[in-house]
Formats: C-alpha cells, sequence, structure tokens
C-alpha cells in the first residue's frame, strides 16, 4: 500500500469521521477456543502446566495468553471463564471465555468442543437480549462485541503426537482430511454466531506446531539441528489456508459484520527465523519442561521455569511464552497491512475492536 501524504491522509480521516464510516469502540470481548484461549481448556497429556483447579495460568505472570493481552488492549479486563459465572447478564456483559468446556478429552476431534463452545455462547447473546430494555440496545450489545475464536492447536499437537494415542484420536479422514473438517466447523461457527447477532469476529490460525518443543522432541530423526519438523509444519499450513480461505468466501455472505483471520503461523515465524531482532536467543528449548528440547515433560512445578523466559520463544511443549505472545498480540492489534508483521486481514484487530478507523479494504 502506498503511503499517503500527510494532509491527504489527514481529510481521508475526517471524511470518514463525518460520514460516520467508523465504528463505534467494542463494549465486549468473547473468547471460544482451546488450550490457546484458556488454561483450563488444555486436554493434553504430559503439559501439566496450564491450569489449576481454578482455571487460572499456574505461573500467570510468565504466561499470559493471546485473549487476554487482546483484552487489555481493548481496555477491557480478561473475560472472566464461563465455569466461573452465576448466570446473569450483569457478569456476562462484558465478555466471557468459553474456552474449557470441552466435553472430554477427546471430543476436539469430533467437534464436540467447538460445538458445545458455541452453544454456551448463543445461550449468552440470548440471556443479554432478553435482559437488554429495548431491542436496539441488544442489537447494539451483540453488534459492540468482539468474539475470538481459537481453535486448532491441541487438536493438531494431538494428531503430531506418536503412539497409540494419537492413532485411536485421530479421524477417520486422515491428518489430512482432518483441516477440511475443523475449518469447515469453524466457518459454520462464524456464520451461526452472525446469525446470533455477533458482528465482529476473529478468528486465530494455529501456530508452526513443527516448531514446538513437543514435535521438536518426537521428530528427532526428522530434523537436522536447526530447522523444525516440516511434515508438521505442512500440516497445520495447510489447515490455516483452508480455514483463511473459507473465510474469504463467507464474508459476502454476512452484511454488515467484519470478519478477520489472524495469521499466527506467519507471526511465530518471523519470530523463529528473526529471534535477535525480536530480543530472543533461545527458539526451540521450552522454558519450562524436561529433556531434549524440553519437550519430554511439560512444565510441573515453578522451581522448572527457566531464568529468563523473555528470552525463550516456547514457554512448554507447545505454548509460545508470553514475551513472543505479547509480539503476536502487538502484531495482531496494529500492524498496518502489507507491513512484515502484519498478520491479520483484512483488518488489524484495533480496527475490528472500533479503537481506530476502519479505512482499509
Amino acid at each position: 500500500m502506498a503511503l499517503l501524504p500527510l494532509r491527504h491522509l489527514l481529510l481521508l480521516l475526517l471524511r470518514l469521521v463525518v460520514s460516520g464510516q467508523a465504528s463505534s469502540p467494542a463494549t465486549a470481548l468473547f473468547v471460544l477456543g482451546d488450550s490457546t484461549a484458556s488454561c483450563a481448556a488444555t486436554t493434553l497429556p504430559l503439559n501439566l502446566s496450564s491450569f489449576s483447579s481454578s482455571g487460572k495460568c499456574l505461573f500467570p505472570s510468565a504466561h499470559r495468553l493471546l485473549p487476554d493481552l487482546i483484552a487489555a488492549k481493548m481496555g477491557l479486563p480478561p473475560p472472566p471463564l464461563i465455569v466461573t459465572l452465576n448466570g446473569t447478564a450483569a457478569e456476562a456483559a462484558r465478555g466471557v471465555n468459553f474456552a474449557g468446556d470441552e466435553g472430554g478429552g477427546g471430543a476436539i476431534f469430533r467437534m464436540g468442543a467447538v460445538g458445545q463452545q458455541l452453544r454456551l455462547a448463543t445461550e449468552t447473546l440470548q440471556l443479554l437480549r432478553l435482559e437488554a430494555a429495548t431491542p436496539q440496545d441488544a442489537d447494539a450489545a451483540a453488534a459492540g462485541a468482539v468474539f475470538v475464536l481459537s481453535f486448532g492447536t491441541d487438536a493438531y499437537a494431538r494428531l503430531l503426537s506418536r503412539g497409540s494415542e494419537a492413532d485411536a484420536s485421530a479421524p477417520k479422514h486422515g491428518r489430512r482430511g482432518f483441516a477440511r473438517l475443523l475449518a469447515d466447523r469453524v466457518a459454520r461457527t462464524v456464520a451461526e454466531l452472525y446469525e446470533a447477532g455477533a458482528r465482529r469476529t476473529a478468528v486465530m490460525g494455529v501456530a508452526p506446531l513443527g516448531c514446538a518443543p513437543r514435535v521438536m522432541w518426537e521428530g528427532l530423526h526428522l530434523v537436522d539441528g536447526r530447522s523444525c519438523v516440516e511434515e508438521a509444519n505442512e500440516l497445520v499450513q495447510g489447515y490455516n489456508a483452508r480455514v483463511a480461505a473459507e473465510l474469504e468466501a463467507l464474508r459476502p455472505r454476512l452484511p454488515g459484520a467484519d470478519v478477520v483471520f489472524c495469521d499466527i503461523y506467519k507471526g511465530m515465524m518471523e519470530i523463529i527465523t528473526h529471534p535477535a531482532r525480536y530480543g530472543f536467543d533461545e527458539v526451540r528449548k521450552a522454558c519450562c519442561g524436561l529433556g531434549p528440547f524440553g519437550g519430554t515433560m511439560g512444565c510441573l512445578t515453578k522451581e522448572m521455569v527457566c531464568p529468563t523466559p523473555q528470552r525463550h520463544v516456547w514457554w512448554d511443549l507447545y505454548s509460545p511464552t508470553e514475551a513472543a505472545t505479547n509480539l503476536l498480540a502487538n502484531w495482531s492489534w496494529s500492524a498496518l497491512p502489507n507491513s512484515n508483521t502484519s498478520i491479520c486481514r483484512h483488518v488489524n484487530l484495533e480496527m475490528l475492536a472500533g479503537r481506530i478507523i476502519h479505512f482499509f479494504s
């Protein structure tokens, strides 16, 4: 995108303000997803660092998740887990995190987690609608919320693991066929949320799990000491491309809605490829874990945490550190289109949230 002269840019912004094309600031954040969205949502074995009985991250000072960082940029508190609420509209008015209600450890392969969370989200929107003073207020409440969907990481982590559990859990359509199944389900979820009143939705892609400590450890025979497990990354890229294409096809059928895809894979590969540029010096080994790459066993105690998590890209078996996640949050939020760190399309999350005038297409 060619840079506009400052005077022309200011005139364009003024026209958009006067014509009322700018979105009003979002007032709530609703989150659906797996362990990338909530510490309570993990179904992965040997990755025990993620959650406590309350559903909170065990080490929040070192490992906040992307939705919490996005909430902070929106000026909102982290959305509370659905299991901690008592069902009142007032509690849900500023957002809810629906991740964590999986319906069983293997449910992600049957799309149960996606469907269950969608049901909870639509019921919450119905509750807000019933409690609204007028139908106009109800529509505004739903349209004024940002919905973030972050599925796929736990499912692909299981698919990529070796052993009988992975073989038993994998869908009958195989590893590559699973991309179509999950992408279709995520796209349908976006459409069903739209029918329930949602107008601002962001779908997060899956990170390059072929570079994650667990996959690197299990694929030692496939790496040369420097690269990632390319077979694994190709599978993840296949899913990301599929879901991005389905969202692109869906947009024209959702008038008045903004649907954004954020390429977490691209952002993580930028960090992994140029670590020194962003303050990292360890791109393969987990900050908290045991064995080669810290990939044999997940983080069990605070004593296992490395002394410099801010220098590591990976926190545990599959999760990036907060330092890496913070970069992803920044790039999702405010990177300009066509820049090296632009990972969301067609608009960034700052525009989606109505915190900046939406004039890019």
